[in-house]
């Protein structure tokens, strides 16, 4: 018998009555509900807007992604294997808006809606497991995932069009030491080997195995996202599951962008003047990854120039906020928030009523991790709705300048179309989610039951 078989169901009533922990719970501040005074003082903040008719994208691409770990058997418990999924779905704005006109909704109609949509899954090594005759977990999780990149391609015969490419792309958009000024070279900024003290690292987009010029050991290209930093031999590797995901998504966007680019150099402004792409969750890269946000910036910058200048909007990503301090906040608040009023939410707004703690951040909210702004609107129907824009800038270089204009509304032109496709796609699958974001999930999300216990089923029937 396990020792938490035996655990008294109750014994949280001693914790809870253990003049100790009451003394330690009496010293701590935390999050309390806003009184009636600070939830009138912030939705007054809220600004009336209005939706405009326009022409809105014909083409909408959601994508999501989640990830699990696997144990190998009921016996070994601690040799697992990580999975991550990551979902696209194609949405054509006129077909779905076509099945709200019938008097009854055609399934099959929906059915075939669905089957615009790909799934790509990754298979990783965690822990106590070896891979492709690597002697550490980490060393094949670093192989396994640098050969998903390299072989995930467009075109099967052409290595410009692999997931890896773009990461290429966006890593020649770095700064400083790790700048190359090329989309065929970038900069590892250490070996991955714990005994080697090589830095700064060239490594090319080629077929061949490449290695250390110091200590021989082999790199990767993916080396650079340092998702392996996070990888452990004998312990849990969620972690690096939920950073790798985390990233992933973000560059499957960018990945999309890049082919359009490639494959139409003479129309792509029309194509992505056309796409709206709904991403589950910020515009925002955490953990080791996170330079990859920066690039992003520059890389949206640059084509963003060319769509104006063919009088065209920039690229449209709405991020889709679901949970954290924000919509926490907000729906503490929501009976005081008129309906079609939104709020672009600065760092001031975000200190004095949204951190817990109001403590100014040294530099800017999000400043090593988000590329889009914080909006929250509260929809006709009364449904609040928190979302992310990319912002329209190339940098964050001068703060100052860059905490004053990020809040400024009137600087992001993809606005009203945004809310436009809020209100068009609202959905009660989920809370505070839109229905290409649902969609995308229902076909991506590892759920506890029954898609976890499928995969530890075909783990165990496959080891």
């Amino acid at each position: 018998m396990q020792m938490s078989d035996a655990i008294d169901k109750t014994a949280h009533v001693e914790i809870i009555d253990n003049p100790d922990v009451r003394e330690f719970l009496s010293k701590c501040r935390y999050m309390v509900e806003p009184s009636g005074k600070e939830a009138k003082e912030v939705a007054d903040l809220f600004v009336k807007y209005p939706l405009q008719q326009e022409k809105l994208p014909v083409n909408i691409i959601s994508i999501d992604g989640s990830s699990y770990e696997a144990s190998i058997s009921d016996n070994l418990p601690h040799t697992r294997v990580g999975y991550v999924k990551v979902g696209n779905i194609l949405i054509k704005r006129d077909e779905y808006n076509n099945l709200g006109k019938q008097k009854y909704i055609n399934p099959f109609l929906v059915a075939e809606m669905e089957k615009a949509t790909s799934s790509t899954v990754f298979a990783l090594p965690s822990s106590n497991m070896q891979y492709g005759g690597k002697e550490s977990v980490r060393d094949g999780f670093r192989l396994a995932l640098d050969n998903y990149l390299f072989k995930y391609r467009n075109n099967p015969s052409d290595i410009k069009t692999s997931l890896r490419t773009t990461l290429f792309k966006l890593a020649c958009y770095r700064t400083g030491i790790n700048c190359t000024n090329s989309d065929n070279e970038l900069i590892l900024h250490k070996c991955p080997n714990s005994k080697c003290n090589a830095k700064n690292i060239s490594v090319w987009n080629i077929d061949e195995e490449q290695f250390c010029p110091e200590c021989g050991e082999t790199i990767y290209p993916s080396d650079c996202l340092r998702i392996w930093e996070e990888v452990e031999d004998n312990g849990s590797n969620q972690s690096a599951l939920t950073r790798f995901t985390n990233v992933i998504e973000h560059l499957f966007v960018m990945h999309y962008i890049r082919m359009i680019i490639d494959f139409s150099p003479e129309s792509y402004v029309e194509t992505l003047s056309d796409i709206c792409f709904f991403m589950d969750g910020p515009l925002a890269i955490y953990g080791n990854a996170a330079w990859v946000h920066n690039a992003i910036m520059k890389y949206l910058h640059e084509i963003n120039v060319v769509m104006q200048k063919h009088n065209k909007n920039p690229i449209l990503i709405i991020g889709l906020v679901k949970s954290g301090a924000i919509v926490d906040y907000f729906k503490m608040i929501e009976k005081d928030i008129k309906e079609e009023t939104i709020l672009c939410l600065s760092d001031e707004v975000r200190n004095k009523y949204v951190n817990y703690d109001r403590k100014a951040s040294s530099s800017t909210f999000g400043s090593e991790t988000y590329y889009g702004q914080d909006f929250i609107y509260k929809a006709k129907s009364g449904k609040l709705i928190v979302f992310n824009l990319p912002y329209p800038f190339e940098s964050k270089g001068d703060i100052k300048s860059f905490i004053l204009n990020k809040s400024d509304i009137k600087k992001y032109q993809n606005l009203n179309k945004s809310l436009c496709l809020l209100n068009e796609f609202e959905c009660d699958l989920y809370e505070n989610t839109v229905v290409p974001v649902a969609l995308a999930r229902k076909h991506t999300v590892i759920s506890l039951k029954p898609g976890s216990q499928v995969l530890d089923l075909l783990t165990r029937l496959n080891a």
